[in-house]
Parts: C-alpha cells; sequence; structure tokens
C-alpha cells in the first residue's frame, strides 16, 4: 500500500463506522438478564412502543374489516391484505427487538424480508387492477419507460438515458427486478444463520458479502418498482395507487436507511448515543432506532388511515356511498344517446371538477374479470 494509507483507510473506516474503544461491552445480553435490569428509560420507551403497537394493531384490524366488507373482488382483497399488515409486522419486530437485544438483527432482517414482498405485492395490485400484464402493455403502448427512478439515476436531466418502450417482455424485466428481492433475502438470511451457527466470530467477513449483495438487491427492487409506479400511476389515481405505493415506500426508507445513516454515522459517531451498563453504543442505537420505527408506523398508518379511506378510494368499490354514486351515474348514461353521449358526460364530470373514471378508457379498468 502507499505511504500513508493505513491512515487514510482508518480515517475512512472511522468516518463510515465508528469505534468506541471505551465500551467495555461487545455482545447484547439475553433477554430475561435485559429485562430484569432495565433502566429507566429503557421502561419508558417499551412501554410507549407497546401502547403505539397496540394502536396500530387496532387500527389494522379496522383496516381489515373494512377491505373485507367494501372490497368485492378476492383477489384485490388478498393483496390489500397482505399491504395492511405490514405496520403491525414492523411495529411487532421493533417491539421485540425493544426486549430482546440479542434477536433485533435477526428480527430486523425478517422486517426487511416482509416489505421487500410487499413492494412485488405493489406491483402484483398494479397489475391486477389493469386486467392482466396485456391489458396493461396495449393500454400504455403510447408511453415509453423512463429509468431516471431511485435510487440510481433520479438526478440524471431528461434526455440522459434512453427510454424503453413498453412491452410485454420489458414489463416482465421490470417485475423480475423486483421479485428477485424477497428470493435473494430469504436466502442470505438463511445462509447467515447458518454461517453465524457454524463459524461463529469467524463469520464476520462472511456477513459483510451477504450484507453487500443484500443492499445491491434492494436497490435493484426499489429502481423496479420506482419505474413501474412511475410509468402507470396516472390512469389508477381514482385507486388511490401512489399513495398506496409512497406509503410502503416510506416505510421501506424509515425501516432500512435510518440506522445506518442518521444512527451509527452521525449519532454514533459523534457520541452522541453513550454505552450503558448492559448495552453497547451499537446496541444502544439499535434500541432508540427501534423505538422511533415504531412511532413512525404508527403516524403513517394514522395518514394512511385518512388518504385511503373508503370514500376517497376506488379499491373499495363495495362501499355505500361509492356505489350509490355508481348506480346513479349508471342511469344518467343510459339517458345519453347517439355519439354525443361520451361527450356530454366528459363535460359534465368537467364542470363538477372530477376526474373522468378510468373504467371508461379503453382496457382500462374492468377488474371484475382481471387474473393478475
Amino acid at each position: 500500500m502507499w505511504p500513508g494509507g493505513d491512515r487514510i483507510a482508518q480515517l475512512i473506516k472511522s468516518i463510515v463506522r465508528p469505534s468506541h474503544s471505551n465500551c467495555s461491552i461487545h455482545d447484547p445480553p439475553s433477554g430475561s438478564e435485559f429485562l430484569s435490569h432495565l433502566e429507566a428509560w429503557h421502561i419508558v420507551f417499551i412501554s410507549i412502543a407497546g401502547l403505539l403497537t397496540l394502536a396500530v394493531l387496532l387500527l389494522s384490524l379496522v383496516h381489515l374489516l373494512c377491505v373485507y366488507f367494501y372490497v368485492s373482488i378476492e383477489q384485490r382483497r388478498n393483496k390489500l391484505y397482505f399491504l395492511l399488515s405490514l405496520f403491525p409486522v414492523s411495529c411487532l419486530s421493533c417491539l421485540i427487538g425493544l426486549c430482546l437485544p440479542r434477536a433485533a438483527v435477526v428480527l430486523t432482517s425478517i422486517g426487511v424480508l416482509y416489505y421487500l414482498l410487499c413492494l412485488f405485492v405493489i406491483v402484483s395490485l398494479c397489475r391486477h387492477l389493469y386486467g392482466g400484464r396485456t391489458a396493461l402493455v396495449e393500454r400504455l403502448h403510447h408511453t415509453h419507460i423512463d429509468f431516471r427512478s431511485p435510487p440510481f439515476f433520479c438526478i440524471l436531466p431528461i434526455g440522459w438515458l434512453p427510454t424503453a418502450q413498453v412491452t410485454e417482455r420489458n414489463i416482465r424485466w421490470i417485475e423480475w427486478a423486483v421479485m428477485q428481492a424477497p428470493i435473494v433475502r430469504a436466502v442470505i438470511v438463511a445462509a447467515d444463520t447458518v454461517a453465524i451457527a457454524e463459524l461463529r466470530e469467524m463469520s464476520a467477513g462472511f456477513l459483510k458479502w451477504t450484507d453487500t449483495g443484500a443492499v445491491v438487491s434492494l436497490l435493484l427492487a426499489i429502481f423496479g418498482v420506482h419505474s413501474l409506479a412511475r410509468l402507470t400511476a396516472e390512469p389508477l389515481r381514482p385507486y388511490c395507487f401512489m399513495t398506496v405505493f409512497r406509503m410502503v415506500d416510506l416505510s421501506l426508507l424509515f425501516f432500512t436507511a435510518q440506522q445506518p445513516m442518521i444512527f451509527e454515522n452521525i449519532l454514533l459517531r459523534f457520541d452522541l448515543i453513550p454505552c450503558g451498563p448492559l448495552l453497547s453504543a451499537e446496541s444502544n442505537a439499535k434500541f432508540v432506532c427501534s423505538f422511533v420505527l415504531v412511532v413512525q408506523m404508527f403516524f403513517l398508518s394514522l395518514l394512511s388511515s385518512y388518504l385511503l379511506a373508503p370514500h376517497r378510494c376506488a379499491l373499495f368499490d363495495n362501499f355505500p356511498a361509492r356505489k350509490t354514486l355508481s348506480q346513479t351515474t349508471d342511469e344518467t348514461d343510459l339517458t345519453l344517446e347517439g355519439e354525443d353521449g361520451w361527450t356530454e358526460r366528459e363535460s359534465r364530470e368537467e364542470e363538477r371538477g372530477g376526474r373522468i373514471p378510468c373504467v371508461h378508457h379503453t382496457l382500462l379498468i374492468d377488474t371484475s374479470t382481471s387474473s393478475a
């Protein structure tokens, strides 16, 4: 290595991941040992997190009942069941991690795996609302796929990247970019478990390589789902599809990026989170991050309850007010005769300031017969 290379490497290492040589604690304690020697602030954080998790569980029960009663299509209900379980799963994994410090890393990996499955469910829901991949391609054949999406090319100006035609083959490649993430994550979690069990302290090098692979896989999935969401968002506006997508996307950002970027590389680096009698500085940072995540998931759950209320979202096709509006519209449409009927309805929608329902455009969106 060139002269001074070791010093530069140590400096970079200290910036990226600070060390706490004055901390004698390395391994987190067992759950029973930790819970029997809690500090006062630990008790406060765990109590608040428990109450907020209970509130999120109750809200998710309300969401589940709304989906059960107000969504008439079974395939759509099954996808929404999976998505509405995201916040409870996140809160429970963080709450258990607060009580069991040794299991916190494993629980975070399981939580990330569930998030990646939800990304693929988002893709599946989009395909379902269009009536299948073929209908999606036919509906969007006049548009192009723009690859200026996070996290790779989002800052590039228009024209710096080529676009792609909307074909079944290209859509399938985007779907695979998303689908590979939960598969890779599951394999990595299994491999890490085996490595830790067999190699013990010698597994550190192996875990670094698997972490690198997991990050690359996650970034590729984020790129794929953002590209597809931007392409398909406008026709799905009555279904609040982008709101559903943003909720999953924002919570994934909190769940995966907050710990390494804020707690490890800022708070730990400047010694804002010290060691404790039982937990090291890193474990304390993980504890605080898990508590913050529970609070964030609670507020995101409240926000999604407001933004995705049945009277605002066309996903809830069985909602009484929406059914009444639909029946009234259909009866009015029967009185419109001749070639000017659709034009007259467009004028009425514009006068009311509303949007023309997507179901009247070609191929969109008669989901009662969709098979996605």
